[in-house]
């Protein structure tokens, strides 16, 4: 598709580039489509490009044993793959889009040279590859110190808002499917339906339409903060 003009302008990582450098930038980048369930690219592929997700979003999913286990999800304004381009090596990771969505990608090395052309670019650069790091860390204590419900327990916790309707009252408007909840909680489909089964049975949650009311939160936070 064609060069998308001041696509890139609102990204953070450019910020305080002259104008005329992020016009070279979007035309030196290719611009790619992407429909919802799209692959961006494998693990273990050898592409060096970075990505830009100037509209839509990504998931970005790694591979524990049989299981898929989602590591973040990447929405407009941020970009992804610049490990790859950093030291060379194959991707560690596959990427696909979550939603139709429009990318830029850079050449690996041309992101090289405009980090050292841009000294602002590589600190952003490097306090992400901080910012992932931690995260990281995080994702992997929870995975390897919490059982597998308490993990689902977690995410409704994460996926929980305010419900207006009802004094006090919680509730996840739109429930993801149990593939999407069993990707970020690192377990199967079926130990999601075990602990939303078990849940409701408890009277904890409800099935309302394609969501869930959260009938006990204080009771929902303590059993995600339980001892696995």
């Amino acid at each position: 598709m064609d060069v998308i003009e001041g696509g890139l302008s609102r990204f953070d990582l450019f910020a305080g580039l002259p104008d005329e450098a992020v016009r070279e930038i979007e035309r030196c980048c290719s611009w790619h489509r992407f429909q919802a369930n799209d692959q961006v690219f494998d693990a273990e592929s050898d592409t060096l490009e970075v990505y830009f997700v100037v509209d839509g979003a990504v998931r970005i999913l790694t591979q524990s044993g049989d299981r898929e286990v989602a590591l973040a999800d990447v929405v407009g304004g941020n970009y992804f793959g610049e490990l790859a381009a950093i030291d060379g090596m194959k991707r560690s990771a596959r990427v696909i889009a979550t939603r139709d969505s429009v990318l830029a990608s850079l050449d690996g090395l041309r992101f090289l040279e405009y980090m050292q052309r841009h000294p602002p670019i590589a600190l952003k650069v490097l306090e992400r590859l901080t910012r992932i790091i931690r995260t990281l860390d995080r994702r992997v204590t929870q995975l390897s110190t919490q059982s597998e419900l308490q993990r689902v327990y977690l995410e409704l916790v994460r996926l929980g808002q305010v419900d207006a309707s009802r004094p006090d009252g919680w509730h996840i408007p739109d429930l993801p499917n149990h593939k999407e909840i069993a990707s970020w909680a690192g377990t199967s489909r079926e130990t999601v339906a075990q602990a939303i089964g078990e849940l409701a049975r408890d009277g904890v949650v409800k099935r309302k339409g394609m969501g869930l009311i959260i009938s006990d939160w204080p009771r929902l936070q303590l059993m995600a903060k339980a001892s696995g």
